[in-house]
């Protein structure tokens, strides 16, 4: 599809001039955005110097050609802050024509808006890097992702995309595959994904995926990984469906900036905003915006799963993969600041497994187990030091969904949520442990087969799946779902 839409636009062959842009042939140069660029002293001193040069560099990209590539429009989708267009092409796939540059009122409050602080905040876009996608691609590539190719297109004045033509004409813009599972078919958003997720427990989660996903989060700086930047595939494994998370909307990777305005608000209020430097020590920072997106996706792998994945993921990504990675950028862009960038891709590859431990090591404190609405046999196992759960579903309970066992080192609170249906807790004999252990069966017709300890909490709510939905959703801060 990739080739197909670069011959689609090879076709395009007229020179003109529209608005200031010279178009010839079949491609066209232009900056990504000028309003970034020769900032006063006293604005590079406060707002940093950043990825001004690289905002306000022409680049020569091919053109985007709506009905010689094939595109229809199906709607305007956009978020906050960019300009998006969903597209189909001619087999129905899903496409979205995204704006590189941001413009952030809608993403403030009204009170705020046509102000200083708009100004300040727009200015604040050049902090990241446009071209970040094409390396974070590649990266994703290189270590078992699944992601969406983005595609660098200039729009020009181009009636084919009427209505909204005056919205994307002489911009840049990427063209990214919504819908990139091997398979092609449509995944859901988080919280469809949620809902399927507690009915029952004929859909699991691929855990492991999902934490290589949030390594690469990690490795580039992306702090902006809510739950809207998130779609979900479905995979067989002998049976059993598993779905793996999809990572979209590198709008923040890479980001860096070097104002001491900024330096300031990370010390008082936006501390995930610690910048694209030469080290992780920092993931909790970093992370900020998906602890709770972590606490329910990862909370069956342990400390040694977590160092295997991790010690596998950097593996992967040699300094000659990094290499060619940076190297996707734009000649003239990889110019200006390619080496830096592999630089400190390498430096954070490698300071990532010791310090992805210590980030496992805070999610590891509270951890909660979360059952559904069918029937499920939560088997329990105390020692002094540590807490073994197992869970199982199915008529007979024998098939395992759930096994994890909990060091008192690494853990104070484990939660078992059984949620609807008739749900069985079982003890094993063992000793009393020093971890607490909290257990709502939910709003079931539940049995309990457990010694009273002090450390152990037992009791029935009339928690069920759409009840707790709306605590997972207000967790995740799952609205209406962005079309960014």
């Amino acid at each position: 599809m990739v080739l197909l839409l670069h011959g689609a636009a090879a076709d395009c062959c007229a020179q003109q001039k529209q608005d200031g842009i010279t178009i010839q042939g079949d491609s066209a140069t232009l900056a990504a955005s000028l309003r970034y660029k020769d900032p006063s002293f006293f604005r590079r001193l406060f707002l940093g110097k950043n990825y001004r040069k690289v905002w306000a560099t022409p680049v020569t990209l091919p053109l985007f050609q709506m009905q010689q590539m094939g595109f229809t429009i199906k709607e305007l989708g956009g978020g906050q802050q960019t300009k998006s267009l969903h597209l189909l092409d001619k087999q129905h796939h899903e496409w979205a024509l995204r704006s590189i540059d941001k413009e952030v009122e809608k993403a403030l409050p009204p009170y705020m808006r046509h102000t200083i602080a708009q100004k300040i905040t727009q200015d604040m876009v050049s902090a990241a890097h446009p071209y970040a996608p094409l390396v974070v691609f590649s990266l994703a590539q290189a270590t078992g992702i699944v992601a969406g190719r983005p595609i660098y297109f200039i729009v020009p004045d181009d009636p084919g995309l009427k209505p909204y033509t005056k919205l994307f004409q002489n911009t840049m813009c990427m063209l990214e595959d919504r819908e990139p599972a091997p398979d092609g078919e449509e995944g859901k958003n988080t919280e469809e994904f949620v809902i399927a997720l507690l009915k029952d427990d004929s859909v699991q989660v691929n855990q492991e995926a999902v934490l290589r996903a949030r390594l690469l989060d990690m490795l580039i700086g992306d702090w902006d990984r809510h739950q809207e930047q998130w779609r979900w595939a479905f995979e067989k494994d002998k049976g059993t469906v598993y779905s793996y998370a999809i990572p979209r909307d590198r709008d923040q990777a890479l980001f860096y900036s070097n104002g001491l305005l900024v330096k300031l608000v990370r010390v008082v209020a936006l501390k995930h905003m610690v910048g694209f430097s030469k080290n992780t020590r920092k993931l909790k920072q970093l992370n900020a915006k998906s602890w709770n997106f972590d606490r329910m996706f990862l909370n069956s792998l342990d400390k040694a799963a977590w160092s295997r994945i991790t010690q596998t993921f950097t593996a992967a990504l040699t300094d000659s993969v990094i290499h060619e990675a940076v190297k996707k950028l734009p000649a003239n862009i990889y110019a200006l600041d390619g080496r830096k960038i592999e630089q400190k891709l390498i430096a954070r590859r490698n300071s990532l497994p010791k310090d992805v431990l210590r980030y496992y090591q805070f999610l590891s404190g509270l951890v909660t187990i979360t059952g559904t609405d069918a029937p499920e046999r939560f088997v329990v196992h105390t020692s002094k030091d540590s807490i073994s759960v197992q869970q199982f579903t199915g008529t007979d309970f024998s098939q395992l969904v759930y096994n994890r066992t909990f060091h008192r080192k690494e853990t104070y609170q484990v939660t078992i949520l059984g949620l609807g249906g008739a749900d069985e807790f079982v003890q094993q004999p063992g000793t009393a442990s020093r971890i607490r252990l909290v257990i709502d069966g939910g709003s079931g017709t539940n049995t309990y087969t457990f010694k009273k300890h002090r450390k152990t909490e037992i009791y029935n709510s009339d928690l069920d799946a759409p009840a707790y939905l709306n605590t997972v959703k207000k967790n995740l801060r799952i609205k209406e779902e962005s079309q960014k």
